[in-house]
């Protein structure tokens, strides 16, 4: 073992680029390289601090079968465990797979899912660390927690809930965003199509439920998010269900709302929004403006409808079931309607329009210029 010394590195500040690597490391036992660029912008920072961090032996670099991924170096994980024990024991500790790392292909791969959630959601501003966020899943803690901020729990602190973990397992969730009004249940496909055991995932929707009942101060359904590696995975996931059979955990019987949105810089912006229903209301508002109300009694579920009727969904936050059932009654009718989107959507959205089915794109920049100006 390598004794911490007083010329040993010491643990960076929490505002560096060296503390952020180090840290989502230890709490997802291994995160893909390519996670880093998600971290900074700046290539030659990101290679610097990578160095340093190798070079001290903080942080060390595991390639295998193609992934690679960075994992705790031996004088990291005990700096972590010496001084900030109450973030990082948890994960630090027993033969779990963020302490004990396996090299069996899937193993690696669930780790770097995770870890790609773990980058999104704190981009996107959600907390992540245990110290930090209200101890919902803990079978020593009776709540109810008020949450105050976007709180994200993985999945193996879910299981925390010791008789509950049955529930769950198998599920292919990567943990829960918790906001202050609601909860949403968080799988991640990277740049595959999604798999759901209906099942399995419907007892997990029911365990998550029953933990907003007994440990959050609301009692609302949960809601679905998937995230992937880019936008085309929509579009395939709607085509495919005109020609296939229904994934009907996905576009009908799992959870009411299923979102979905992308790893990137414009899923993390879109996940503010979900986390700021506020937000969400202005733009709607806006949009508004630009159309008339829908009818209470309309055949379709839409948000407005243009000067002739026609109905309008606003999909720049997809939500797959709505945006299912609105392309398919309107298939089903042989009727027109529109789809709101903003522009780096479109591509994906546009070849499910066919004649029927108008786009109206929102210049995304611009978007974030009005209503998010300081993000």
């Amino acid at each position: 073992m390598i004794p911490i010394s007083s010329q040993s590195p010491t643990l960076p500040s929490h505002n560096s680029l060296n503390y952020e690597l180090l840290s989502l490391t230890a709490i997802c036992g291994e995160v893909p390289c390519a996670c880093s660029s998600h971290l900074t912008a700046s290539e030659s920072y990101r290679k610097k601090v990578v160095t340093s961090l190798t070079h001290d032996k903080l942080l060390r670099i595991f390639s295998s079968h193609h992934l690679r991924g960075y994992r705790l170096g031996v004088r990291g994980k005990r700096l972590l465990l010496q001084q900030e024990s109450e973030r990082f024991a948890f994960y630090l500790s027993g033969c779990s797979d963020t302490n004990a790392i396996k090299s069996e292909i899937p193993r690696r791969i669930r780790l770097h899912r995770i870890a790609q959630t773990y980058v999104t959601m704190l981009n996107a501003g959600a907390m992540i660390y245990r110290n930090e966020k209200p101890p919902i899943f803990s079978p020593a803690a009776s709540g109810p927690f008020r949450i105050e901020q976007p709180c994200f729990y993985d999945s193996r602190e879910m299981k925390e809930a010791e008789l509950e973990m049955l529930k769950i397992r198998g599920s292919r969730m990567a943990g829960a965003l918790f906001t202050y009004s609601r909860v949403f249940a968080v799988y991640n496909s990277m740049e595959s199509l999604p798999i759901f055991e209906p099942q399995v995932e419907m007892r997990a929707k029911v365990m998550l439920e029953q933990v907003c009942r007994t440990k959050i101060s609301f009692n609302l359904k949960a809601s679905g998010l998937l995230l992937s590696d880019n936008m085309d995975i929509l579009h395939t996931l709607l085509a495919r269900s005109r020609t296939r059979s229904l994934d009907h955990f996905l576009l009908n019987d799992g959870y009411e709302h299923f979102y979905f949105l992308t790893n990137n810089s414009y899923g993390e912006t879109l996940l503010q929004l979900l986390c700021c229903p506020e937000i969400t209301m202005q733009v709607n508002a806006a949009l508004l403006q630009e159309f008339q109300p829908s009818l209470p009694n309309s055949r379709l579920e839409c948000d407005a409808v243009d000067d002739s009727g026609a109905p309008i969904l606003f999909c720049y936050l997809p939500d797959i079931p709505r945006l299912y059932r609105f392309v398919s009654a309107l298939d089903l009718l042989n009727s027109t309607g529109i789809l709101v989107c903003f522009d780096f959507q479109a591509d994906a959205l546009r070849p499910l329009c066919g004649d029927n089915i108008e786009l109206q794109i929102i210049d995304f920049q611009n978007f974030k210029a009005r209503f998010l100006p300081f993000i």
